[in-house]
């Protein structure tokens, strides 16, 4: 699947964990926060995404229902479906606001409720959650990443503010002997960066 991701940027917090499990899944994903950098002409690489692309998810609600930009996007998805049956259109239904009449008839995916895993299920076609999981984890273990895992923060492939590999990262930890509460994270010895919370 070679995806591009139509949406509002209002509904970015919706949009991006469902993307970013769509890649874990094998999916080649196009998104504007991932594929547009300071300088590139926004239209520009929109269209050229367009035109490389077999599958359109749109993302629909009502932030999405007042965008003339979103409907434009689904326009030219929709007219090379019409013309040619090259793309499909998978609108993503974020809340109850009614799909425009071009898309009702196409079978759509609940984001409403908030289940991220069982969407990207549907939309790849996996049965299970368990399956799900098993995709995913194959897809970091192919990867080749170094990564570990720090009691108060998760998992690390690298320190977010420099780039430092995860070797470069410690963990911590700390007793608050008043509140009896223990604390941990992981802290970056190369800039300084740490971040946790309580365990």
């Amino acid at each position: 699947m070679h995806a591009f991701i139509s949406h509002n940027h209002r509904d970015k917090p919706d949009v991006k964990p469902l993307a970013a499990r769509l890649r874990l899944l094998g999916a080649d994903v196009w998104l504007d926060s991932w594929e547009i950098h300071p300088g590139d002409s926004i239209p520009g690489k929109v269209n050229e995404a367009l035109g490389l692309l077999d599958t359109v998810i749109v993302f629909w609600s009502a932030n999405s229902s007042t965008s003339a930009w979103g409907e434009h996007r689904v326009g030219v998805a929709l007219s090379r479906r019409l013309r040619d049956n090259s793309v499909r259109v998978i609108p993503i239904v974020l809340d109850d606001t009614p799909l425009p009449p071009l898309l009702e008839p196409i079978m759509w995916v609940s984001l409403a409720d908030g289940d991220v895993d069982r969407a990207a299920r549907e939309l790849m076609g996996v049965e299970s959650q368990a399956q799900l999981l098993k995709l995913m984890q194959q897809t970091v273990e192919e990867s080749g990443l170094a990564y570990r895992y720090f009691e108060g923060f998760g998992v690390m492939v690298g320190c977010p503010r420099c780039g430092a590999p995860s070797s470069k990262l410690d963990g911590w930890s700390a007793l608050d002997h008043r509140r009896d509460d223990t604390y941990a994270g992981v802290r970056c010895g190369g800039c300084g960066w740490e971040e946790g919370g309580e365990i």
